[in-house]
């Protein structure tokens, strides 16, 4: 269909066919085009084609950039240590407890909660699960002021971050060049000092950044002060005690009854993270503990945990650190083979008989 357009005024179109001149009126010539084309229509498409281009090389030099490097956003928050192990409290005794309900358990405002939190999930501690949080360590809930700073302080030290740092400061560097190298070598880019410094904080007041410390080191201190526990007091006693999250209700009525009858409790759910080494993240706790308390259920035996580390390292570590094993028959299930020639408490039929065996076996053994 021929369409007809005007020289005059605003040219609105262009014409790819022949032009043919139709005549002239008020306002100027007309021409007849056979293959009209719309200039507005033509510009906004190539507009939006190179906008298109460039929002796809700035995703794609994003991309590039931040290829084999480490989320740069990390950011403490500032707050006393002290102020944390209530929210810890909170997350060993819930079972994945959302903010709120930590906050209220604390007795905390929800904001000051969520940078606890935040703080905790930065140093490995804890971690998000669904709409709540998970302990990853061990914690002695209800334990000293002195205990809980040890976790956190573990925390600290096996920060890779912080493991780094020491290196550098071990060969003269400052502790802000060390820092600066130590992000560099995690691919933290851009670094940013003050998104660290809480954290330097807490590592200063908890003794976590002399150069040359390891882990060991911690475990070590723990060990000796079983010991001097021990001279101090002989009758004390401190349990570990490792359950699964389904058995969570039980433990913690058992935790709350040992801790009325004397005992320190250290609570672990058994947990396996890609990589993790379990004996080395329980080997503070353990350390510091008589006896290592297992919770045997359905729930329990059926776990990764149980079926990958109860026969290999983690016995040879228990053992090595003097701690008589005590599993806790919850149910009607077996004992596993590794343990199957241990006496133990039974829970099954009996809580109260149960509980009555245990602590009665804990000090007759001491």
């Amino acid at each position: 269909m021929v369409k007809a357009f005007m020289s005059a005024g605003p040219l609105l179109m262009w014409c790819r066919g022949p032009v043919r001149y139709a005549g002239t009126g008020a306002v100027g010539k007309f021409y007849f085009c056979s293959k009209p084309v719309d200039i507005v229509a033509l510009t906004t498409k190539r507009v939006n084609v190179r906008r298109n281009e460039v929002n796809m090389a700035t995703r794609t030099s994003k991309g590039t950039a931040s290829k084999g490097r480490e989320d740069s956003t990390v950011r403490f928050e500032a707050a006393k240590v002290e102020s944390l192990f209530p929210v810890l409290d909170a997350v060993a005794w819930m079972d994945e407890a959302t903010t709120p309900q930590i906050a209220q358990f604390a007795g905390l405002d929800p904001r000051t909660a969520g940078k606890l939190l935040k703080n905790a999930q930065h140093l490995g501690i804890i971690e998000k699960r669904g709409s709540g949080y998970i302990l990853l360590t061990s914690y002695p809930y209800q334990g000293t002021e002195d205990q809980k700073k040890d976790v956190v302080r573990e925390a600290l030290v096996r920060l890779p971050i912080l493991v780094s740092a020491r290196q550098f400061m071990s060969l003269g560097d400052e502790l802000d060049v060390a820092m600066r190298k130590a992000a560099t070598v995690g691919r933290i880019v851009p670094f940013s000092p003050a998104d660290y410094a809480p954290m330097l904080t807490w590592a200063k007041a908890l003794d976590a950044l002399k150069p040359g410390l390891v882990q060991e080191d911690l475990v070590d201190s723990a060990a000796a002060a079983k010991i001097e526990r021990h001279e101090t007091n002989k009758d004390s006693i401190v349990a570990f005690l490792s359950h699964s999250s389904h058995d969570k209700p039980l433990i913690r009525q058992l935790a709350a009854d040992l801790k009325a009858a004397g005992i320190d409790v250290w609570l672990d759910e058994q947990r396996i993270r890609v990589g993790e080494s379990i004996p080395e993240r329980i080997s503070q706790g353990l350390a510091e503990s008589d006896y290592f308390l297992l919770g045997v259920s359905k729930a329990s035996v059926e776990s990764e945990w149980v079926k990958k580390e109860l026969n290999g390292a983690l016995v040879n570590e228990v053992q090595r650190r003097a701690v008589h094993i005590l599993p806790l028959k919850l149910d009607q299930t077996p004992m596993p083979s590794a343990i199957s020639d241990k006496k133990y408490a039974d829970f099954s039929e009996s809580y109260k008989a149960g509980l009555a065996d245990l602590i009665a076996a804990m000090r007759d053994q001491k």
